[in-house]
């Protein structure tokens, strides 16, 4: 083969690095590393307390840099600890959730939690109001008012008004008398739709 055989491809060749590609151009920025000229591409935060703030070098330097700077650089410990659990939250303040006023009990009171400077609410806005009722299903509301209770009423009052109907209504304690049969089914279904809903 020749020697004054020269390469010259048609098409842009990765293979092939052109002569001067890495140096800064006009109008570009050029590294900041003492004596570099080429293209200053690459960013580099210049400490840790101006984290925005930037040195602009080329690849090979700011390789260099990175393996050189320490963001904890000039911090103790108790310092480092303090940040990394910091960052968790992204340095802001947080509390817990069951926080509470001192001395109102676990949640405090209505008056206690919100401020009102200048008296728009009133006094009846945080007035103690009931506990609300038990809310029931359909079929549970209906099978309490089938047995004669209340809403609210607890396992022992549902089993003791239960027994007491059943004893009414069954043919064997009223003397044989069956014309209280359907109401006696009623009470029992009544019963068990209670009792799959846990709540005899």
């Amino acid at each position: 083969m020749s020697d004054d055989f020269e390469y010259r491809p048609k098409f842009f060749d990765i293979r092939v690095k052109p002569p001067g590609g890495d140096k800064a151009r006009a109008g570009e920025r050029a590294c900041e590393w003492d004596g570099c000229t080429a293209r200053g591409d690459c960013r580099a935060p210049q400490s840790p307390e101006r984290l925005g703030e930037f040195f602009w070098f080329c690849r090979k330097h700011a390789a260099q840099y990175n393996k050189t700077w320490n963001f904890f650089h000039g911090m103790n410990e108790a310092a480092v600890r303090a940040y990394q659990e910091g960052q968790a939250t992204g340095h802001r303040p947080t509390w817990k959730m069951n926080r509470h006023v001192a001395g109102q009990g676990r949640a405090g009171s209505a008056s206690a939690r919100f401020a009102d400077p200048f008296g728009l609410m009133g006094e009846a806005a945080f007035a103690q109001t009931d506990a609300p009722k038990r809310r029931l299903g359909r079929l549970q509301s209906l099978a309490m008012d089938s047995l004669g209770l209340d809403y609210d009423a607890g396992p022992k009052a549902i089993r003791a008004r239960y027994l007491k109907l059943v004893k009414t209504f069954h043919p064997d304690a009223n003397k044989g008398d069956r014309s209280c049969e359907e109401r006696l089914q009623q009470v029992v279904q009544a019963y068990q739709i209670l009792k799959t809903a846990r709540l005899a």
